[in-house]
């Protein structure tokens, strides 16, 4: 196997273990009796720890070469894993969604790097887009493999953490094998900062963070309260259709990006917009119709139309930037899609649930969401214009 692919399925093997969570957070809110503004903390946790690790351990992996980090975040996980698996009790989850979240922070960013360092020139397009599309397979991985242990196996609440275990090991093994690709060092103090360009600003508060923190906002909801809400209000039992909740909403993200490669920006930002606005209405239908059949179908819609989104704010973005600001921008819009839908908002989902009931605030969020995604679609890609090149005078 060569080394991209074996960084191929180190990447895989550390993205599924960081939403193995997912099923399980309906028999812990049950056992442990705590509530839907709860159930956030479990997304809010891991990003608050996860964005700052973003933002620095990437340029560590500069300095210090990306090996060191990588296995460094491996560890970290391991760590996580072996909480949740004593059982810890509310704080000890909490705490271990946080270290997951860190260590996530610190390797999808490194490890992209590293995949792309070990391909060859002219594929290296290709090993990005590989990247890109393996870190929502593997998240989606996760709480469909959890599901069908939590229903099929013993020990619902430690053997997936187990399993993992074994694949983080062999992933750490392939990294220890895997030839350092950072052989001269960037010796830049590190910052904690993130800057958007000037020229780029009106797209990026316009267009890149209204529609990024609503594909974030779904993907949120889909690992953290969807899963409750099968449980609670679709009276479902069997853990392996919870767990499909979440592997659907990120593996069809994957499936729509891989098959548009070439649809263009602004394209694929309006219809994913248009479609996950509309579906995920189908999602909060599924409980007065009682339909679980409904729901998961509306969920992978959703989870499809949030690809489309990424992929389009990823590519206008790359597109937007000269080569001095890419990272900058890329970085800027990492982070707004992770704090714009996975802290307030959905905090403020679960608060809103905890008050009227779970059914009317995810009504609540896909009016909400519906109507953002008409202002970003009819005002804010207005905002692309000022970056079109005039017009040339013509002269008779």
């Amino acid at each position: 196997m060569g080394r991209v692919w074996r960084t191929w399925v180190v990447l895989l093997f550390f993205a599924m273990g960081t939403s193995l969570i997912t099923p399980l957070i309906p028999l812990y809110q049950q056992d442990l009796g705590f509530n839907d503004t709860v159930v956030t903390l479990f997304m809010v946790c891991y990003v608050v720890a996860l964005v700052p690790s973003m933002l620095t351990l990437g340029q560590f992996s500069d300095q210090v070469g990306r090996r060191p980090v990588l296995l460094g975040a491996i560890g970290t996980l391991a760590v996580a894993q072996v909480i949740i698996l004593t059982e810890p009790g509310l704080p000890g989850l909490l705490i271990a969604r946080g270290l997951q979240g860190a260590a996530t922070g610190a390797f999808f960013g490194t490890c992209t790097a590293f995949l792309v360092d070990a391909s060859p020139v002219g594929r290296r397009r290709f090993s990005s887009a590989l990247a890109t599309i393996s870190v929502r397979l593997g998240l989606g991985l996760g709480p469909g493999i959890a599901g069908v242990l939590i229903q099929y196996a013993p020990d619902p609440f430690r053997l997936p953490f187990a399993a993992h275990l074994v694949l983080l090991a062999i992933a750490a093994a392939i990294v220890v094998y895997l030839p350092e690709t950072v052989l001269q060092r960037n010796r830049r103090p590190i910052r904690l900062s993130l800057e958007v360009p000037q020229r780029e600003r009106s797209v990026f508060w316009r267009v890149l963070v209204p529609s990024g923190m609503i594909l974030s906002l779904f993907d949120g909801v889909a690992l953290s309260l969807v899963p409750v809400f099968i449980v609670r209000e679709l009276d479902v039992t069997n853990y392996a259709l919870v767990g499909a909740s979440g592997f659907l909403v990120l593996v069809s993200g994957a499936i729509s990006q891989a098959f548009v490669p070439n649809m263009a920006p602004r394209r694929a930002i309006l219809i994913g917009l248009a479609v996950g606005g509309v579906a995920f209405f189908g999602v909060v239908a599924a409980a007065p119709l009682a339909s679980i059949s409904l729901l998961l179908v509306s969920v992978a819609v959703t989870g499809a139309a949030c690809g489309l989104i990424m992929k389009g704010g990823v590519d206008l973005t790359t597109e937007i930037a000269p080569i001095e600001h890419r990272g900058k921008l890329l970085s800027a819009y990492y982070v707004a899609c992770y704090l714009g839908g996975f802290s307030l908002p959905l905090l403020a989902i679960g608060v809103l649930a905890d008050i009227v009931g779970l059914t009317v605030a995810l009504l609540a969020l896909a009016i909400a969401s519906g109507l953002a995604a008409i202002w970003v679609g009819t005002v804010g890609i207005r905002a692309l214009r000022g970056l079109e090149p005039p017009a040339p005078i013509t002269v008779a």
